[in-house]
């Protein structure tokens, strides 16, 4: 009796595997699928030959790059800053000031313009950072509107006026005074910094900063140095900010204090919670989603922010993870369903 049993185990075990395909097989699908989603959004303002399109989306793609730093911060390490619109604007006077008015190369004023923002950041995170949860917002809240008040009196910002007369740049012979070109640019820069998240996320870096966000003290007791890698990880995406910054102002081609105030901070804020805070694709998906939002509902004027409030508190209540859990809950389905 127990060799039948044994015989027929053995004969439907083969038959029950042969129904399961290997899971790696949905997920490299689901993966393709998002990545041709991705490539036809960045082609559409290039086919459709539209410079508003295309100024639109050169708007998201700074969006993207702002969102994805801050979706670093708050979607992997728990730290919520208020503070990011400030280094924005850090890394954009000190691009424009460098390139235009002391002639260093572009990039090199780019450049700069990220390590400037980095060096306040650790300077202010050092003590900052010692702050947990809402103390630490709302430090980060008061350096935002302290930086803000700097940029409208100084008198190398230009004061409340800020700076005009902004000229792109040519490069390789190629002049990014082309909404066409400099919307190229921007893509490249949301890409690589994409990809400077993903390498963040899935290191050591990374899995420290997971480990702080569930439970900072445990962490402590397991030898993880809760305050360095706050400070590392609050650095380098103020790196990214400032080096959004500085490409928004040849994007706009003038600098004002307005467009680095805590309303820019919340905006972001606001495109990393409607799209996803743990994913990258879910902040370029919300930066995208508020960027397009914005041009609708300019018209209206403050009430804007009202709508804004009363869409993040409905996600926030129905999709904690983003509108991107959408996407990732249908591609489990699939694949389960594969599986069948």
């Amino acid at each position: 009796m127990n060799d039948m049993i044994q015989s027929d185990v053995s004969v439907r075990r083969p038959a029950t595997m042969a129904l399961r395909p290997p899971e790696h097989g949905s997920r490299s699908r689901s993966r393709l699928l998002t990545f041709a989603g991705v490539l036809a959004v960045i082609a559409i303002p290039l086919l459709s030959g539209n410079g508003y399109i295309v100024q639109v989306a050169s708007l998201a793609a700074i969006g993207a790059i702002m969102a994805v730093s801050l979706g670093v911060l708050y979607g992997h390490s728990g730290q919520l800053s208020f503070a990011h619109a400030a280094f924005y604007g850090v890394g954009a006077y000190t691009t424009v000031v460098l390139h235009t008015q002391h002639g260093l190369n572009f990039f090199l004023s780019l450049l700069v313009g990220a390590g400037l923002s980095g060096a306040v950041a650790f300077v202010v995170g050092l003590p900052t950072l010692r702050l947990r949860g809402n103390y630490l917002a709302i430090a980060t809240m008061a350096l935002q509107l302290g930086i803000s008040e700097v940029f409208v009196n100084a008198k190398i910002t230009g004061g409340s006026v800020g700076i005009f007369g902004i000229v792109r740049p040519t490069i390789a012979g190629i002049s990014l005074e082309s909404p066409f070109a400099y919307y190229v640019l921007l893509v490249i820069a949301a890409v690589l910094v994409i990809a400077v998240a993903h390498f963040l996320v899935h290191s050591r870096v990374g899995r420290g900063l997971a480990a702080i966000r569930e439970d900072e003290t445990a962490a402590g007791v397991l030898g993880v140095d809760a305050i360095w890698y706050k400070v590392s990880i609050f650095t380098i995406t103020a790196m990214i900010a400032g080096l959004a910054g500085g490409l928004f102002a040849y994007q706009l081609e003038y600098v004002s204090p307005e467009s680095f105030n805590l309303d820019w901070s919340i905006a972001v804020l606001s495109m990393v919670i409607i799209g996803g805070k743990k994913s990258a694709i879910g902040a370029v998906l919300g930066a995208v989603i508020v960027t397009i939002v914005t041009q609708l509902l300019f018209s209206v004027g403050e009430l804007q922010f009202l709508i804004y409030g009363l869409w993040i508190i409905v996600i926030m209540i129905f999709l904690p993870d983003g509108l991107i859990s959408i996407w990732q809950t249908a591609g489990r389905s699939t694949a389960r369903g594969t599986n069948l």
